[in-house]
């Protein structure tokens, strides 16, 4: 039994397509409303009263921002104590696609792994993005690898489309900001995940709004550092 993970911030022109898309496939959904001060939250209820989806559609409202992982924490701590065996992530500006989430499952199960990482084609990402992804990726394979003691190659560590088993979620620390990709990877490592990749859409349409700044990313490069550190 499989649940979505969705962090929302300010996303009133997107979110309901990615729960339209969610309901589609028949995914249940836990949204998480990061404090969002436009119409998220009303655009959400709006969606639940009419009650036309399939799926079971859990929503949590923030009543202030406190970033990504917390969102993604929350998410999954509330998936846990729902009993799910999986979660997806991914994100609610509708740059993911949530139809990919039944492909890269199905590799989960033939490849009997516990998470299966997005990996994003490189022809539809812009090329400054295409390099800092490159380096992040060489970057953690080699510090993930040194860190488990488990040799690990990663094509796409920033990719936030991911499907992870829950039993390997419990306790995990998410980190602050952005650094959550690299730190659950660092953690599915060391309890001896085993971790595949599949190839997922990306639409890097108009109303997807980045909030990623070189001040973050460097933020992202303290965090892991302080974590792995910490650890040793």
């Amino acid at each position: 039994m499989m649940v979505a993970v969705i962090p929302a911030y300010n996303e009133e022109k997107n979110i309901i397509s990615v729960l339209k898309d969610l309901s589609d496939i028949n995914i249940d959904v836990i949204v998480v409303d990061d404090g969002s001060t436009d119409k998220t939250k009303t655009i959400i209820n709006e969606f639940l009263e009419k009650n036309e989806f399939k799926n079971k559609i859990f929503p949590i409202f923030k009543e202030k921002n406190e970033g990504k992982s917390k969102a993604l924490e929350d998410g999954t701590n509330y998936a846990i104590n729902l009993n799910y065996d999986a979660i997806a992530y991914l994100d609610g500006d509708y740059q993911h696609k949530p139809s990919d989430i039944i492909p890269m499952y199905e590799k989960m199960k033939s490849e009997n792994a516990d998470a299966v990482f997005g990996i994003r084609k490189y022809k539809h990402i812009p090329f400054h993005r295409q390099f800092s992804n490159f380096l992040a990726s060489v970057i953690m394979s080699i510090t993930v690898s040194v860190f488990s003691g488990n040799f690990h190659i990663f094509r796409d560590i920033q990719c936030g489309f991911r499907i992870i088993k829950s039993e390997f979620l419990k306790n995990s620390y998410f980190g602050d900001g952005y650094s959550v990709e690299h730190l659950i990877a660092l953690q599915l490592a060391k309890k001896n995940a085993k971790i595949t990749e599949e190839y997922v859409t990306i639409d890097y349409h108009n109303d997807a709004i980045s909030y990623i700044t070189t001040k973050k990313i460097l933020d992202v490069v303290k965090e892991v550092a302080k974590y792995v550190l910490s650890k040793h």
